[in-house]
């Protein structure tokens, strides 16, 4: 009995360490302090919802003296009113220290119980943990225009007059939010952010590394007392958070204690996190990325400062794109066979149409230039196998002997060239040449894997390929005869944990790097194969190529639209350029 009630009070007095947090004069009711107005409301998600059936409950703080007539800045919270933020915003407007804003306090949703016998669905977990751009969709697209159309309020679209908080698992999906959106939010609080490996937010740190920086200033805060479960450390994920943000240049600031996974010490400093969130919001308004120049992302190595330029809009929805040695870049659509050119000033223009003949559709997936300029075009429906396209849009067979379909092509600059089947293993290699010198004799290449995309290293003794329905890399060595040998996984590209992991086209730079399109953005891999980097994208991306002067521009392909954006690196055209030895990695 004495060394239970012994035990019994060790345990006591361990949890009675956690210190109090009292609240500071911030977050109590000053007199004289004009008030602002709660206002309560519900919404339900229809079926058209990412959230289909949801209920939801929901507060709106509005300030003092409110305007209706103009558009708000803001500030969402998730799991209701918390931090006694009506409080503070009463007493920071009141000095001027934040903006007057409208607080949107929302609930996660919850599909009600079939019955008495039966249990609601409750969506928090899946909507604030998941690291997906869903719960941002669903508010900035949908829970906020509804509430604006209920209450009379217009919320501001600079994203610079949005923040957005949260606590635990509402501070995950805070900063997911901002972090998908930063054209929509630009502040975050989190306390004892959740970013720990529920539904993928351990991978946050490396992302937030590797990701272009955003314009997203952060404010955490997290104690030795915050959660330990199956799913990470919660202390010490913040502190790999605020690491990962404070290498990559962002505006980040923290507040560490010794408190235990609650609000207590949130909810002290939340005044000081708004204070700093909108510091000099009277004059210098703007959150810019890598503000202080200090970011120690790799790729400013290559892109540097700049943004994408749309450089034309085709109207078709599937584009695949080539350069020429000159930098020429011409793209053309897998469906209409329509072909435009890309000049280096002004939009893309059609110049021909790649016509089908009677019995099989226009898809191509792919153009090469050859040495002498020439296009040469191959695709799964091209009946002849390879043609070549000119300017016209006209077309003449290259080779009609052995009539294989393929996805896509490569030269190198010694005459031979490398398709894949796309949905079959092997590849086919074949001596280029003008049809005129007699058909070529391809060979097929077992390479044990079927590919789709295919692009030579620099130094051209190296055959990369994309593994056709998979989101990894495979290489394959070019041997003397020009037979492919030691075939081996190169490397996987990061994917969204939704599942996300569209691959499409590739190109190489001089120093042997590889550049990816994907979902995520355009992965920037090293010579041993490590994505080093992602430059995010407007859109999914599904090609990338190098073109412009010196090969001096990244170009790529998004649905319909065209972009590029100037760089550090020269890209590499294989079939028109002679081999080039780069540096070894540093490994």
């Amino acid at each position: 009995m004495r060394l239970s009630l012994l035990l019994v009070g060790l345990v006591g007095a361990v949890l009675a360490q956690e210190p109090e947090f009292p609240l500071t004069a911030d977050s109590k009711v000053q007199e004289g302090v004009a008030k602002g107005t709660m206002v309560k409301g519900g919404y339900l998600a229809g079926e058209e919802s990412v959230f289909p059936g949801t209920q939801r409950e929901y507060q709106l703080y509005l300030p003092a003296g409110f305007d209706k007539t103009k558009p708000t800045a803001f500030m969402v919270f998730q799991d209701g009113v918390i931090y006694q933020a009506p409080v503070v915003f009463d007493n920071l407007i009141a000095k001027g220290d934040i903006p007057p804003m409208v607080g949107v306090f929302i609930k996660p949703g919850v599909v009600p119980a079939a019955n008495e016998n039966a249990l609601p669905r409750f969506n928090r977990s899946f909507e604030y943990d998941s690291v997906t751009p869903t719960y941002s969709k669903f508010l900035i697209e949908e829970f906020l225009p509804a509430v604006e159309a209920e209450h009379g309020v217009t919320f501001s679209t600079n994203p610079n007059e949005a923040a957005i908080a949260g606590n635990s698992s509402g501070g995950i999906c805070a900063f997911m939010v901002a972090w998908h959106r930063p054209d929509r939010f630009r502040r975050v609080f989190t306390g004892v952010g959740t970013y720990v490996g529920i539904h993928g937010a351990d991978q946050l740190p490396v992302w937030v590394r590797k990701f272009e920086p955003k314009p997203i200033r952060v404010f955490l805060q997290s104690g030795t007392g915050d959660n330990n479960l199956y799913c990470g450390d919660w202390w010490m994920a913040n502190q790999m958070m605020e690491r990962s943000l404070t290498w990559a240049g962002y505006e980040v600031k923290h507040a560490w204690g010794e408190g235990g996974h609650n609000q207590k010490h949130a909810s002290q400093v939340f005044p000081e996190a708004m204070r700093w969130l909108w510091r000099e919001w009277k004059t210098e308004f703007e959150v810019k990325a890598n503000v202080k120049g200090d970011s120690k992302w790799k790729g400013y190595e290559v892109v540097g400062a700049g943004d994408w330029e749309v450089v034309g809009v085709t109207g078709n929805r599937f584009l695949w794109l080539s350069s020429s040695v000159s930098g020429e870049v011409v793209s053309v659509d897998a469906d209409s066979g329509d072909l435009w050119s890309i000049p280096e000033t002004g939009d893309a223009k059609v110049f021909g149409a790649s016509r089908p003949s009677e019995d099989h559709g226009p898809e191509v997936s792919g153009i090469e230039f050859t040495k002498d300029g020439r296009m040469i075009a191959v695709g799964s429906e091209l009946q002849d196998g390879l043609c070549e396209i000119r300017r016209d849009g006209s077309r003449e067979p290259v080779d009609a002997s052995w009539g294989m379909r393929s996805s896509t092509l490569v030269l190198s600059s010694d005459g031979w060239a490398y398709a894949a089947y796309g949905w079959m293993p092997g590849i086919l290699g074949f001596p280029f040449r003008d049809p005129r010198e007699g058909d070529p004799e391809p060979t097929r290449l077992d390479c044990g894997v079927a590919l789709g995309e295919l692009t030579l290293s620099c130094d051209q003794t190296q055959l990369f390929g994309v593994r056709f329905g998979d989101p990894s890399i495979w290489v394959a060595s070019i041997q003397g005869n020009h037979s492919l040998g030691n075939v081996q996984e190169f490397c996987r590209v990061e994917a969204s944990p939704d599942g996300d992991a569209f691959v499409g086209g590739m190109s190489v730079d001089s120093h042997g790097w590889l550049y990816v399109a994907t979902s995520l953005g355009i992965q920037v891999l090293d010579q041993a194969g490590r994505v080093n980097f992602i430059i995010p994208t407007p859109k999914p991306a599904h090609d990338v190529c190098f073109g412009g002067k010196d090969l001096g521009e990244l170009f790529i392909a998004c649905g319909d639209t065209i972009y590029k954006r100037a760089t550090k690196a020269r890209g590499v055209v294989s079939g028109q350029m002679a081999p080039i030895k780069p540096a070894p990695p540093k490994l």
